[in-house]
């Protein structure tokens, strides 16, 4: 149980760091292009910094497998549809005055998503 808590905050650290990396990027974006078009630029390079942080800080002891990045890409994809899903309910929908915290609510609503799913998808098997 200690374990999953350490995973857990570890993994709360990357998703954070991932989350400045998506939020910095939809902000620079979202001044020269649609909210949607921005939301996906950001995740491709939040998605990326996700990996990277996650396979040197939370799941370092998993054994690499050659479709890693794939798998992480499907999942992510899915978080992005709920995200995408999120910033169109809160912004086209409710008419959300500011996207930016329209992006940064869509982020925390998405992360436990991408926690548990790369815990049950990726990174299932017995670590070490």
């Amino acid at each position: 149980m200690k374990e999953q808590i350490k995973k857990f905050i570890s993994y709360f650290f990357v998703g954070g760091m991932a989350a400045i990396v998506e939020w910095i990027t939809f902000a620079i974006a979202n001044v020269f292009l649609n909210y949607m078009i921005s939301t996906v630029i950001a995740f491709i390079l939040a998605t990326t910094a996700n990996y990277i942080l996650g396979r040197v800080l939370t799941f370092k002891n998993y054994k690499k497998k050659k479709n890693d990045v794939l798998l992480v890409f499907i999942v992510s994809g899915v978080g992005l549809l709920l995200n995408m899903l999120f910033m169109y309910i809160l912004i086209s929908i409710l008419h959300f005055p500011i996207e930016f915290i329209a992006k940064v609510i869509s982020t925390g609503l998405v992360f436990l998503w991408n926690y548990i799913s790369r815990i049950l998808f990726i990174y299932k098997e017995k670590e070490g």
